[in-house]
């Protein structure tokens, strides 16, 4: 069969910096304090987080809590000799007062922004604060099993009672984290079988602490049930825009989403927004929400998502916290350069790779496409580089940014800067290796998209078109952000390439019959190969080199 060469339409998903000698780069032990346990009424004991330099010259740190948050305060300790983490020698310890005495029973959230200066490389970032203050309430499906986690400072002895006598309920020691801290306790809820519904109550309690806080009694209630259990994705939403910034629509679903953790099947219905006129259904989709800081001044603005559903908890509520700031630089979040494939936080990516950006303030204008390549080095308003270098883009938007990193990269740390309207971001660090392959989509023999839950498998004899990034240097070369050839010499990848499907010792190999760059595409990768005997039904498929190897993605073959 001849090779079929195929452009995958859309296939992006939805300054200069400084190359700094003697430049601090931040890093926090951890950036998740709780959920610390607190009895209604009931002081909190202190937390710490220890932050240290692993770049050159010295490291300056500023902590800042919003106004609203007024349970949360922090400041920045004396430097000492490091006791959670073995990274570092010195550390900085960051301090943070949980005020929770006029707090009712729920659970809180605050967010603390640990800030260096502007020479601070992968600054800032910042620390989720979480508390769990008085009794804890579930909702549980026969024979499943639901877990709160709690942490304390120092390790507790612990037991647990219930109501009715049964063993449905303990407190389980999760782990202890760097050194002595944190100990991670579970909450642990789990009902027989044979247990019938209705509502039951128990405790747990914490015993041994030489901080007197952490020694207490939490109430549990058990709601035990064979309906359908919604949980919300996520459970809160916390948003910042600036002044002018341009209104952000999301479909409800990847917005917020209902997730079935009960029997039964789950029916969503009614979805209300409440908080004021910021929050709405888009007009012209409905079923998407607009978020609109139009006329908002600097300032906290509270709302919520409400869906109604056949759940035994409904309705779910979501609360939704919109932080309007001053309009600023850019800012892109600590680990916020991502490959375009599966998008992990601190993943190696590769020169050439197609990259996002993820942050805040990126640009004013609306979502912006760029042309097709040769592609434009600014979008928007906004424009990109990697090492002092600039970098061409696919597109912008206030919160992210695509691009392309360039092809002559160098190998270890690129340090990526974004540019809007004069005003230069925070310096992010990315670990760029020699190959990072990544599958972003497999389209069929008839030009159909492959995935499990489609209509149209592939079939055994098939040649599949696997669209990817990050496979590396091509001969012949393709200069960054330039359309790669559509007549030979095609540009095709140095080194050899397998096409596995099935895991394991069980994969079958398949032998691809192209392996490049997408004629006329800039960064975009595809493998041509055919579907072997021996597997159908849902099946994984994976693209592996000498050096590297890709994700794992499903497939259905008939």
């Amino acid at each position: 069969m001849g090779l079929k060469i195929r452009i995958l339409s859309a296939f992006v998903f939805f300054t200069s910096v400084t190359l700094l000698d003697a430049a601090p780069m931040l890093r926090l032990v951890t950036s998740v304090v709780g959920p610390v346990p607190i009895l209604t009424g009931g002081s909190a004991p202190a937390q710490t987080v220890e932050a240290y330099n692993i770049g050159d010259g010295s490291l300056s740190l500023s902590v800042s809590v919003p106004a609203s948050t007024t349970w949360l305060t922090a400041s920045v300790g004396a430097s000492r000799t490091c006791t959670t983490t073995t990274a570092a020698a010195t550390c900085i310890v960051l301090q943070f007062a949980l005020n929770t005495s006029g707090l009712a029973a729920g659970t809180y959230t605050g967010t603390v922004t640990v800030s260096g200066s502007s020479a601070t490389i992968d600054a800032p970032q910042t620390i989720t604060v979480t508390v769990q203050v008085g009794a804890v309430s579930v909702y549980v499906a026969p024979g499943t099993s639901s877990d709160v986690h709690i942490t304390t400072t120092h390790s507790v002895a612990t037991s647990s009672t219930t109501q009715d006598g049964n063993r449905w309920l303990s407190l389980v020691l999760n782990g202890t984290g760097s050194f002595q801290f944190p100990f991670v306790y579970r909450i642990h809820v789990a009902p027989t079988d044979s247990m019938a519904a209705g509502t039951y109550t128990g405790s747990v309690t914490t015993s041994g602490s030489s901080v007197a806080s952490e020694n207490l009694t939490i109430p549990v209630t058990m709601h035990l049930t064979t309906q359908p259990i919604a949980q919300a994705v996520p459970s809160q939403i916390n948003l910042r825009l600036a002044v002018g910034a341009p209104p952000l629509v999301y479909p409800f679903d990847p917005f917020v989403s209902l997730v079935n953790l009960g029997q039964g099947t789950l029916t969503p219905g009614a979805v209300t927004l409440t908080g004021g006129s910021w929050i709405a259904p888009d007009k012209l989709v409905p079923s998407f929400i607009s978020i609109d800081p139009t006329g908002l001044s600097d300032g906290d603005n509270t709302g919520s998502v409400t869906i109604a559903s056949n759940a035994a908890n409904a309705p779910t509520v979501v609360p939704v916290d919109l932080q309007i700031v001053d309009k600023g630089a850019p800012l892109i979040y600590y680990q916020g350069v991502l490959d375009n494939g599966t998008f992990v936080p601190g993943d190696t990516v590769c020169a050439g790779d197609i990259m996002i950006v993820k942050g805040e303030q990126l640009s004013f204008s609306p979502y912006t496409p760029g042309q097709a390549p040769p592609l434009a080095s600014q979008i928007g308003g906004a424009s990109i580089t990697v090492n002092g270098k600039p970098a061409p883009l696919f597109y912008s938007s206030y919160g992210q940014l695509a691009f392309q990193m360039p092809v002559d990269t160098a190998l270890g740390t690129a340090l990526v800067q974004v540019q809007r309207d004069g005003l230069a971001s925070n310096t992010v660090s990315v670990n760029v290796g020699t190959r990072a392959p990544r599958i972003i989509a497999v389209v069929n023999q008839d030009g159909s998209v492959n995935y499990p839950g489609g209509t149209v498998p592939a079939h055994v004899g098939d040649y599949l078109t696997i669209y990817m990034i990050g496979l590396g240097p091509t001969s012949p070369a393709v200069a960054t952000g330039a359309p790669a050839p559509s007549a030979e010499p095609l540009a095709r990848v140095v080194g050899e390439a397998v096409v596995s499907f099935g895991t394991g010792i069980a994969a079958i190999p398949s032998t691809p019959i192209f392996v490049g760059l997408t004629p006329t595409a800039a960064g975009l990768y595809q493998v041509n190969a055919a579907v072997p005997a021996g597997y159908t039904g849902v099946v994984y498929m994976s693209v592996g080199f000498p050096d590297a190897a890709s994700n794992s993605v499903p497939i259905l073959v008939r």
